[in-house]
């Protein structure tokens, strides 16, 4: 060999006891090393004396010490082939290190060879018989060699195909060196075997048909049959395996189905047999082997199943005499009840499934066709329900038969002595069981805060005080009991009454905004020293309890609207009562508006027809109205001595109007605003014309205005806005002109506007029309706008 056959075997794996497995996805073996476990050496100079496991370097050749004498030396090592049963040995090198030689300049030729198994260390005396010579060495272009190899791969697959638990080998040199002391050596003393090798996967275990073992013989019934089992292989890291099945007592029908090799091992892997690929009514063993990307496991053991495809037809009978079908509430939570399941003879039932979980709670029959007790804890009260199924051997269900009941409210009482008090005062509050289910301790939680238990007395009540003082909490208690069965009983909720204190507030009977309002507040809470109240959610204010255990305030709303005067009351110890409120609307100050012309939120007078506007105050002393409609700068009017005005206003669009208003006082404050909204009605005169849709060039089209506007004057118009015509009424109020289409334009919209005026010159609001012109019209009818 040349030294370059090291690359042969990964470097890494160079390492004595190094396992690695191959990162390729498709390949079943791994790379791993052994080193010798044990070995000794001979000596001429010693013939019948065996050395082993000694200190120091193993000896090969001769050697001459300084008394002289020569020594003529084996060395044999011995390597633990257990771990290799039964494995496909791809590749090996075994490898040393010299660690002394004599003259480099001779010749090596160090040989290795195959002994045959000896039951005694050998000597010089005693040398077991060599066998056959390994290949090698290689690696000859140092020295001494830090790599010396032989080809291995034969030799140690020929020791595992013969069962060896072991192999021994020797270092020697050639007959013609072996006792000239200038070729003499001596070599580490340890060897090393780099291999490539496959195990097969090792025989199936854990085999379950449905996930029963192989003992049970299993019937199985409707769907499908998962058959599984546990493959484990020493070398990959992923496995397969074969399955095989077939109608016992005829393996000519055997039938077989293989899973990819992606399975962990060590974990269950399984295949399904549907229901299609099984007959009814029949026995069938089945076994499985594990394989690999290489090779194959050994079978396994049989196991057998029996099919029972044909489901039981009769749904069991329900019955309970501590809880009773459909009725009253009966027994409570926590108490238990029996329920007796009858197949009605259907010999087929062995056994009852209840519930709808999966899978659900079974219950044996007492035999087939029988009947079965089924004991039920109730967790919960308030209307439940059983779902019952017969099921056969093969677990084919009947129908189910659903059966309701009632489980009856059991949580414990709970009263209160006294039945009702103050904030402040202490209470003593006793639970009792219900009716004879009899308690040992209660476990109870006041507002959902932490659970406590309270042990019971013999009588089973328990007690405890309590001394509320926040008028914010509830004191709501949720207690249960551990009954004398140990189980835990329903929740109840009750409440410990608690008489807040809640103080009581007088509102005057109406409030206006700018104006003082008196509120009266009357204390509840016994001891209460303070009144605290906030108005609309302001900074609080504080106040002392009169004598009498009423206060007054005195608030001027600054705004119309609703307002809310929030107030709690607070004692001497510190105890705060529950906060009243009332909510109050305070009507404005400013001045009331009216109009017969123009309505408040309606639609009134035509648009240029004066309308009188009249302003007066809810308060007396008003000195001036200030008013301003939209669009308008505002003005300011003296209020006669009735404290009242009126202004005349002409709306002069159609659009709705906003008219605001105050009110000033002789002491010179000014009321809120008052807004008067109203729409005047439009005054536009309707026009109509005898052109229609579309027009001519040159076309020339006659108009009619009528009248609308109260007063009116004159009319006008504009054709493509442009200049204002005026066109006065004739005795009737109406009028007509005429205009001519541009003879010059073609394919545009053409606006025709028209309007009226009084004498005044106030302008209406304004109609119109437009027209296509279009070269191609022909000549159209009349039409009003």
């Amino acid at each position: 060999m040349t030294r370059t056959a090291r690359a042969g075997i990964t470097a890494a794996l160079l390492v004595a006891g190094t396992t690695v497995v191959t990162a390729a996805p498709a390949s079943a073996t791994i790379l791993t090393s052994i080193s010798s476990t044990s070995w000794s050496y001979t000596d001429s100079a010693q013939p019948k004396k065996s050395f082993v496991n000694p200190a120091g370097n193993a000896p090969v050749g001769a050697k001459v010490t300084a008394d002289g004498k020569k020594h003529v030396s084996k060395s044999y090592f011995t390597f633990d082939l257990t771990g290799l049963r039964g494995a496909k040995v791809l590749s090996a090198q075994l490898w040393g290190r010299e660690a002394t030689v004599a003259d480099c300049s001779a010749p090596r030729a160090t040989e290795l060879w195959v002994t045959a198994p000896s039951a005694k260390p050998p000597t010089w005396e005693n040398q077991p018989a060599e066998l056959s010579k390994l290949p090698g060495p290689g690696s000859l272009d140092v020295c001494p060699s830090d790599y010396l190899d032989w080809a291995a791969a034969p030799t140690l697959q020929q020791a595992i195909d013969a069962g060896r638990t072991s192999l021994t080998l020797v270092l020697r040199l050639p007959d013609g060196q072996q006792h000239n002391p200038r070729f003499g050596r001596t070599q580490q003393p340890s060897l090393t075997i780099s291999l490539e090798k496959n195990q097969a996967p090792a025989a199936a275990t854990n085999l379950t048909t449905r996930g029963k073992a192989c003992a049970e013989s299993p019937t199985v019934g409707l769907g499908d049959t998962r058959l599984s089992a546990v493959v484990t292989d020493p070398d990959s890291y992923q496995v397969g395996a074969e399955f095989a099945w077939w109608p016992a007592g005829h393996p000519d029908q055997r039938q077989t189905t293989e899973l990819g090799k992606y399975w962990t091992p060590g974990y269950p892997l399984w295949t399904e047999l549907g229901q299609d690929r099984l007959a009814d009514g029949v026995t069938y063993d089945w076994q499985v082997r594990g394989t690999d990307e290489l090779t194959a496991g050994p079978w396994s053991g049989t196991c057998r199943f029996t099919t029972d495809f044909t489901p039981p037809t009769t749904a069991p009978l329900v019955t309970s005499t501590d809880f009773p079908g459909d009725t009253a509430p009966a027994g409570g939570v926590g108490v238990p009840g029996a329920f007796t399941f009858d197949a009605r003879g259907d010999q087929d039932v062995v056994r009852f499934a209840v519930g709808e979980s999966v899978p659900p709670q079974y219950v044996t029959a007492d035999k087939p066709g029988g009947t079965a007790t089924y004991t039920f804890t109730p967790r919960t009260d308030g209307p439940q329900r059983l779902l019952v199924r017969g099921v056969d051997a093969g677990g084919n269900s009947t129908p189910s038969t659903t059966y309701r009941f009632w489980v009856g409210s059991n949580g414990p009482s709970m009263a209160c002595a006294p039945a009702q008090a103050f904030l402040g005062e202490t209470r003593q509050c006793t639970f009792s069981p219900h009716g004879t289910d009899g308690a040992t301790e209660y476990l109870y939680r006041i507002d959902g805060g932490p659970e406590a238990t309270l042990p019971a007395g013999p009588d089973g009540t328990a007690s405890f005080t309590i001394t509320p003082t926040d008028a914010a909490k509830g004191y709501r208690v949720e207690v249960r009991a551990r009954m004398t069965n140990g189980n835990l009983s329903a929740d109840r909720t009750t409440q410990i009454a608690v008489d807040r204190g809640l103080p009581v507030i007088d509102a005057p009977p109406s409030l206006m905004a700018g104006q003082p309002a008196v509120f009266t507040l009357h204390a509840t809470l016994p001891g209460s020293a303070t009144f605290t109240y906030d108005w609309d959610y302001g900074t609080p204010v504080t106040i002392p309890v009169g004598p009498d255990g009423t206060a007054q305030v005195t608030i001027t709303p600054a705004e119309q609207g609703q307002h809310w005067l929030h107030a709690h009351t607070t004692t001497a110890a510190g105890l705060v009562s529950a906060q009243d409120e009332v909510n109050v609307t305070a009507v404005t100050n400013g001045p009331k508006v009216t109009s017969a012309e123009y309505p408040e939120y309606a639609v009134g007078g035509y648009v240029t027809t004066p309308g009188t506007f009249t302003f007066s105050s809810p308060l007396p002393g008003a000195v001036s109205f200030t008013y301003r409609l939209q669009g308008a700068e505002p003005a300011t009017i003296p209020a006669g001595p009735d404290g009242t005005a009126s202004a005349v206003l002409t709306p002069l669009t159609a659009s709705s109007q906003y008219l605001e208003t105050t009110t000033t006082f002789a002491d010179g404050t000014v009321s809120a605003g008052s807004y008067y909204w109203f729409s005047p009605r439009s005054a536009a005169p309707p026009l109509t014309c005898d052109g229609s849709g579309s027009l001519r060039p040159g076309q020339v089209v006659h108009c009619t205005l009528t009248p609308v506007q109260p007063g009116l004057a004159s009319y006008g118009y504009s054709v493509d806005s442009g200049p204002a015509v005026t066109v006065g009424p004739g005795a009737d109020g109406t009028a007509a002109f005429e205009f001519t289409v541009p003879a010059d334009r073609t394919q545009y919209v053409l606006r025709l506007e028209a309007w009226s005026a009084n004498a005044a010159g106030l302008r209406t609001d304004t109609s119109y029309t437009a027209y296509w012109v279009d070269e191609t019209a022909a000549a159209r009818g009349t039409k009003a706008v």
